[in-house]
C-alpha cells in the first residue's frame, strides 16, 4: 500500500519573482492545498508555473486560482 503525504504549498510573490528573473518555470504536483498570497497575480503564475496537478484546494484570488487551474496539466 502506498502512502500519500498531505502538503501545503504557499506561492509567495517574492519567490515567484526570483524564479521569473532566472527564466525558470516550475511544476506543481501536490495532494493537499496550494495557497497563493493576495499579491500573486495570474500573469506571474503564467510566467513561472509550467504545469500543475493539484488534488485538493487552491486558495487565493479568484483570477489567480483560475490561472493555476488553466496551466497545462502534468
Amino acid at each position: 500500500m502506498g502512502l500519500t503525504n498531505f502538503r501545503i504549498v504557499r506561492l509567495r510573490r517574492k519567490d515567484l519573482e526570483r524564479l521569473k528573473e532566472t527564466g525558470e518555470k516550475r511544476d506543481i504536483e501536490v495532494v493537499g492545498m496550494v495557497y497563493a498570497d493576495e499579491d500573486v497575480d495570474p500573469e506571474l503564475v503564467k510566467a513561472t508555473i509550467s504545469s500543475t496537478k493539484i488534488y485538493g484546494s487552491i486558495l487565493g484570488r479568484a483570477d489567480t486560482r483560475a490561472a493555476l487551474l488553466n496551466v497545462s496539466a502534468i
